[in-house]
């Protein structure tokens, strides 16, 4: 065989090999789900949902001593939304897996920027959840940096900024209530960004923001993929290949 007809007949193994593996391993690339996270609502979005997706990893390899990982999900529900109310249902659940270093993990507080801001309140309280403040004050300002937090959600046995570690939402527990934001908002969307949490462990306090979850493709949307990249592809090199064998000095 001559040296195109190899080159082609290599080019279309290595292009039926990558589409296989594509589609079985489930390998997708997405961008960075988490940059500049913020959702913008406006009256369509009344009765649809939005989810947050919190994760800090453990930070052991750069000196640190969280030693696995805090996560939690939280879902958002747009129950209302006028010129001067937005009502939202919430579910927030901790997800943190305890191990044998990182034995507690409590979610104690959340918090959210709005836009324009609104004075928040909670009209249906969960177990832990059942307080709500402005993001000022004494009790409701939100730590790590955040400063722009106008709607600061805790337990009433503390505040925004920290409590007793028991108040807060354990590791595998989840809470719902209702949050209700009050302002002058006329007729433009509300921007809601930030949505930080704050845990406290026994490998010490956290507080980071939350990120949106991208879709990933189903197994089957893998394989139509996989498969649509091979039969895109794969015609031009089957050419290239019989033209090559065809070339070729026979003997």
């Amino acid at each position: 065989m001559n040296r195109p007809a190899l080159k082609g007949q290599l080019l279309f193994r290595s292009l039926l090999l990558v589409a296989v593996f594509v589609a079985s391993s489930g390998i997708f690339f997405l961008p960075d789900a988490r940059a500049n996270f913020s959702e913008t609502l406006t009256s369509a979005d009344v009765g649809h949902s939005f989810t947050v997706d919190w994760n800090y990893a453990s930070n052991t390899s750069s000196g640190g001593s969280l030693t696995a990982p805090l996560t939690a999900f939280g879902t958002f529900t747009v129950d209302s939304l006028s010129s001067s109310s937005l009502v939202l249902s919430a579910t927030i659940d901790n997800t943190t897996a305890l191990t044998s270093g990182l034995t507690q993990s409590y979610l104690m507080s959340v918090g959210i920027s709005s836009n324009p801001t609104g004075t928040a309140s909670i009209t249906t309280g969960g177990s832990v959840f059942n307080e709500a403040g402005p993001g000022s004050g004494t009790n409701e300002t939100f730590p790590g940096g955040f400063k722009d937090i106008n709607a600061c959600i805790f337990n009433s046995g503390g505040g925004c900024a920290g409590q007793n570690i028991n108040d807060g939402l354990g590791a595998g527990s989840f809470d719902s209530f209702v949050l209700a934001l009050n302002g002058s908002f006329g007729s433009s969307p509300i921007t809601l960004s930030d949505f930080a949490v704050k845990f406290q462990t026994n490998e010490g306090s956290y507080e980071f923001g939350g990120g949106s979850l991208s879709e990933t493709p189903e197994p089957g949307t893998l394989l139509l993929f996989g498969t649509a990249l091979f039969l895109s592809l794969g015609p031009a090199l089957l050419r290239r290949l019989a033209l090559g064998m065809a070339q070729a000095p026979r003997g």
